[in-house]
């Protein structure tokens, strides 16, 4: 399974690998057996503890012995963003598993919600033994999204996947689900906590006496960093706690204290850095970075080191103390500070991070300079609430026009379904000059600009700007947009792009009634979750309910296009799941989107969804009609797809009322229109309210031509759902269809027997249909449905009915027949079990034995078998020429190419059927093999051919014929082989090959 195509994102290496266990940390043997106990036993390891309770070196030390792959990330403030998040919890799971890279970016590429992306990141491991730890968690606190995010890594996490979360504060009771019983560790302070032999150990460690270790275990309760640090020493420390307040006095004693006020003015300067080189601290605007960087090294404090370049990483509670001191300096110098980590971010090219610390201390033109690498990244992984934050505190230094800005602000008002918005943006750079710029330099934002202006009502300007983008897949989708506004159809429909705009693609599959393709198996997650609206409409329109009413509730409260769905989709679902109530009260919620979002199409839309519900659920003609006669009113009429649907139901109302004429004014309106631009979803319906007018008005062959087309594009639809649903209105169309028909199984007859089975009242005799499965399997399809009857011999019996083509059979003829002749009790015991067998699963009456023992079916049965379809369609096939011959016989053999004939079921009668069938196959393939040749398909010709004497080597016509083959294609050589060939199968038959033969290849050979 492979994503879409996006761009990797820069990451912060130094979050998503492994932390390095300290040079002078101690062994803990005890928790390493704990975490290791942990990560065999339970799927989940949740270790929460108070900062400075050693959480993050435990994991890291135990993850060395796990023997399985470890991903690592530890995440930071700026990771709240959920598409930032789940950026990082991609890069880290790739340092492990690289085929999951491109997975989530490629889903938020694709416009998947953030927590779905997760769930399909996390499942693109499922196949890999790993532990993924997620470290400071704490830091997502206050961000709902981000917890969602992580609350879908959990939730669909395979149980082959370890997840260690690793947080100062309890894990949101949200994250967990009650599937999760059981599966879910706890690590706490007092699991962490130094006991006494650890403390003297870790002390010794440090070049202290191990001799304290039980007064520090005492005094801090085991607090790792209280016994490390000392803190216990500090007067006031309370006993058995973590006293915060103690140890930021020790720390200003005992560990910057003992420093020289270079020294610990440098330490706290440099506190806004996550790891203090010589460059970053100079890029700080300190001048002797390296000597202080030398002193310290020497110095005792909490802090990690590294070499090659020298660089020091405090620990992360000396570091939150040192933060603190910072910030008692002053605004305007930790203001000055931060902006010049601002500055040095965006230099290393984290734009990102620079354009967040600089935003913190209004560093505006600063920020604004790396905001415009980052913006629209950030916009591609759907964190909109970052962007919308970002365009409102850069406003005051964003120039006019900025493209970038422009482009953003654009994709921020199409994911909210503000298209209202998105065109006065769009005017403000048309008058400002700069709208045909931005459209020739971004066709994304182009095909924005079309969109927003497509929904406005406003197809000139629409036009206007897709006339100025170059081309592109994001333009051709908006371009084919068209499709529901041009009465001849628009452009051709473009393919996906596994982007953003692909939810508009599928919407518009859907109201063109493309339901067919949108309710099959997507080529992957990403498509499926693109199809959104288009999908939930296409289950309803061919007939899943209870599906579309599922992805309905469980899409709510996310996606693209969220207000589209709540008002022009979901009624209808609601509607024909039986609830009209809800169906109406989605209306009214809609009706709030429709006022906000102001688009005419979309409010013409809602309206003919609320005229079909008025006359479907109500019969209310007069409150429809006055709906209906407000769209023709508004300049929503032209849309081609509004002005269809609004005359559908204008028809209808006008059938209720029993006006005629303005049925068929409407109706063959709305029948051509769709026809004509290829706008087929409520086609089925216009077209069999079009037949009823019709024949009401005594145009019969009208009638007739008006449900064809309606059964036409049902079977466009896949589906019978929509056509069903309209003839539940008038049931004399399926009635007339029914009695016009020669044939009793036709497709008429089973759309009446589905109507029939819905309780409506058809009107007319349907008879049952029984089709008989014989090739490669045998089945009794009753009514479309699969019956199973308790004797194998059941299938027999109908096989011999079905050959008779209806015809009663005695008592005698079927002994004979069924049972090679005997007429003992025991065959007629059996016979009998075996009528009563085909009794059971038809119809009552529908199989009868009369008087004279003959059993014969009811007349209003019809029984169709794959054999006798064959044998009438290779009669059919016979009548032909040339390719059309050869076309129809491969067709009419396609069934025995599924297996034998009635396997696993011997009888005499059964024996000299496949073999008559056999021959008929032969004899079929062998004119076809002539007709072939005679209109150079030589490839079929020879298949043909082959096949014939691979049954019956001795048909010597097939011979000479392959003979010619060889010599047509000049394979003469091939001619002299074939001859032999011929000659060694006559001559095991005691026969040699006919003059004619002989006469063939001289004449051929060279």
């Amino acid at each position: 399974m492979s994503a879409p195509d996006v761009e990797r994102p820069r990451v912060i290496r130094r979050k998503i690998i492994v932390p390095e266990t300290p040079a002078d940390a101690a062994p803990r043997e005890r928790l390493d057996r704990l975490l290791c106990q942990l990560v065999q036993t339970h799927r989940i390891i949740a270790i929460a503890a108070t900062a400075g309770a050693g959480k993050s070196v435990a994991a890291a030390h135990a993850s060395r012995t796990f023997g399985k792959p470890v991903a690592w990330l530890s995440v930071d403030a700026t990771d709240a963003a959920p598409g930032r998040l789940l950026t990082y919890l991609e890069e880290a799971l790739a340092q492990q598993l690289p085929s999951v890279r491109g997975v989530a970016t490629g889903a938020l590429a694709a416009g998947i919600p953030h927590a779905e992306a997760a769930g399909l990141l996390i499942d693109a491991a499922a196949d890999t033994e790993l532990v993924f730890v997620l470290d400071d968690l704490e830091r997502l606190q206050g961000s709902p999204d981000a917890w969602e995010v992580i609350g879908s890594v959990v939730r669909y996490a395979a149980p082959s996947t370890r997840l260690i979360l690793i947080s100062r504060q309890p894990i949101p009771a949200e994250v967990w689900s009650p599937a999760l019983a059981g599966a879910v560790a706890r690590v706490d302070d007092a699991d962490l906590a130094f006991n006494v032999d650890e403390a003297r150990v870790a002390l010794q460690q440090l070049g202290r006496s191990g001799s304290d270790a039980s007064e520090a275990v005492q005094a801090t309760g085991g607090w790792v960093i209280g016994v490390l640090f000392e803190a216990w020493r500090s007067a006031g420390h309370g006993s058995g706690g973590t006293d915060p307040e103690a140890m930021g006095a020790y720390l200003g004693a005992h560990i910057l204290g003992e420093l020289g006020a270079d020294d610990r003015e440098f330490l706290v300067s440099t506190s806004v850095l996550d790891e203090v080189s010589v460059d970053s601290a100079v890029a700080l605007g300190i001048d002797d970075a390296a000597r202080r960087l030398a002193s310290l090294r020497r110095a005792t404090i909490p802090a990690q080191w590294s070499s090659d370049p020298l660089a020091m990483r405090c620990h992360s509670r000396f570091r939150e103390y040192l933060r603190g001191l910072l910030d008692q300096r002053g605004s305007t110098a930790v203001r000055e500070l931060r902006a010049a980590h601002g500055r040095l971010l965006a230099s290393n090219g984290f734009h990102e991070e620079a354009v967040e610390e600089l935003l913190a201390v209004s560093a505006l033109t600063d920020a604004y300079a790396s905001a415009r690498h980052a913006i629209l990244p950030v916009l591609g992984r759907l964190d909109f609430a970052v962007a919308d934050r970002w365009i409102d505190a850069l406003a005051p230094v964003v120039p006019v026009g900025d493209d970038g800005f422009a482009e953003a602000r654009l994709m921020l008002v199409v994911a909210r379904d503000d298209q209202r918005d998105g065109a006065r943006i769009a005017d403000e750079l048309a008058v400002l000059g700069l709208r045909d710029r931005l459209a020739a330099a971004s066709e994304h934002a182009a095909a924005l600009m079309a969109w927003c202006y497509l929904l406005a009502g406003r197809i000139d300007e629409m036009n206007a700007v897709l006339r100025a983008a170059p081309a592109g897949p994001d333009v051709n989708i908006v371009r084919y947009a068209l499709a529901l506004v041009d009465p001849e159809g628009g452009p051709a429909r473009p393919e996906p792009t596994g982007g953003l705009l692909d939810g508009m693609l599928f919407g518009i599959d859907y109201f063109r009634g493309r339901v067919h393709e949108l309710t099959g198996d997507a080529p992957s997650p990403w498509t499926r979750a693109a199809m959104g609206a288009g999908r939930i409409g296409a289950l309803r329109a061919t007939g899943r309910t209870a599906e579309a009413l599922q992805e309905y509730e469980t899409a709510a409260g996310g996606g693209f296009f969220r207000g589209v769905v709540d008002s022009v989709i979901a009624p209808d679902v609601l509607l024909d799941a039986g609830r009209p109530e809800e169906a109406r009260a989605a209306l009214a919620r809609g009706s709030t989107f429709i006022q906000a979002n102001g688009s005419p199409m979309l409010t013409a839309l809602h309206q003919v969804l609320a005229a079909k519900l008025m006359l479907r659920a109500d019969r209310d003609t007069a409150g429809a009609t006055a709906i209906l006669n407000q769209i023709e009113r508004d300049a929503a009429r032209r849309y081609a797809v509004v002005f269809e649907f609004a005359q559908t139901w204008h028809g209808l109302a006008a059938l209720i009322r029993d006006d005629v004429d303005g049925a068929l004014s409407s109706l063959r309106a709305a029948v051509a229109g769709m026809r004509s631009g290829g706008r087929i979803l409520e086609l089925p319906t216009a077209a069999v309210y079009l037949a009823e007018a019709e024949w009401r008005a005594g145009n019969p062959d009208a009638a007739d031509r008006a449900a064809d087309v309606a059964l036409q594009a049902a079977r466009r639809h896949g589906s019978n759902h929509v056509l069903l649903q309209a003839l539940a209105d008038f049931p004399a169309v399926v009635a007339r269809c029914i009695d016009a028909q020669p044939d009793a199984d036709s497709a008429w007859h089973a759309i009446g027997r589905a109507l029939a089975a819905q309780g409506v009242a058809v009107g007319t005799r349907i008879p049952t249909a029984v089709e008989l499965i014989e090739f490669g399997r045998t089945a009794i399809i009753l009514d479309g449905f699969e019956v199973q009857p308790n004797l194998s011999k059941c299938y027999e019996l109908l096989s011999f009915l079905a050959v008779r083509n209806g015809a009663p059979a005695g008592r005698d003829e079927l002994l004979d027949a069924l049972f090679d002749g005997r007429g003992d009790e025991s065959a007629r015991s059996y016979l009998r079990k075996t009528v009563i067998g085909v009794r059971r699963v038809l119809p009552p009456d529908a199989l009868s034995v009369g008087d004279d023992g003959r059993v014969r079916l009811d007349p209003d049965v019809v029984l169709a078998s794959e054999s006798a379809r064959v044998e009438h369609e290779l009669a059919a096939a016979a009548r032909l020429q040339g390719e059309a011959l050869v076309v129809a016989t491969e067709h009419a053999l396609e069934p025995l190419a599924h297996g034998d004939y009635l396997p696993g079921i011997s009888s005499a009668w059964v024996d000299e059927r496949r073999d008559q069938l056999a021959e008929l196959a032969a004899s079929a393939r062998a004119a076809a093999a002539d007709a072939a040749f005679s209109v150079d398909r030589y490839d079929d010709a020879n298949r043909l051919a082959t096949a014939v004497l691979d049954r019956d080597p001795l048909r010597e016509a097939m011979w000479r014929l392959l003979m010619r083959v060889r010599a047509a294609v000049g394979d003469y050589d091939g001619v002299i082989t074939t001859f032999a060939h011929c000659e060694r199968a006559l001559q095991s038959a005691g026969i040699t090959p006919a003059a004619s033969t002989r006469t063939l290849l001289d004449r051929l050979r060279r």
